[in-house]
């Protein structure tokens, strides 16, 4: 699995989280501590490979075998 969309993945579903479930009161996900935002991304990591993993999977058994990727570095012009 890509580790960069990981990365990325678990960064936004543990702000999403973080921002679902604050008080009114309570600091904005910028306003957290590392040591905080880093307990909510272990929190959500889990769920969210699961998650990607189960979207592969089911994008895999749906896409005829010849099928072309898509480019993913951009065109010069």
């Amino acid at each position: 699995m890509d580790h960069v969309r990981v990365k990325i993945a678990v960064e936004a579903g543990a702000k999403a989280l973080h921002e679902s479930i604050r008080d009114r009161h309570q600091f904005r996900w910028e306003n957290m501590s590392e040591a905080w935002r880093e307990d909510m991304r272990a929190y959500v990591r889990p769920a969210i490979k699961a998650a990607l993993e189960a979207s592969d999977n089911l994008l895999l058994r749906s896409k005829p075998a010849t099928a072309v990727r898509p480019r993913l570095s951009s065109i010069s012009p």
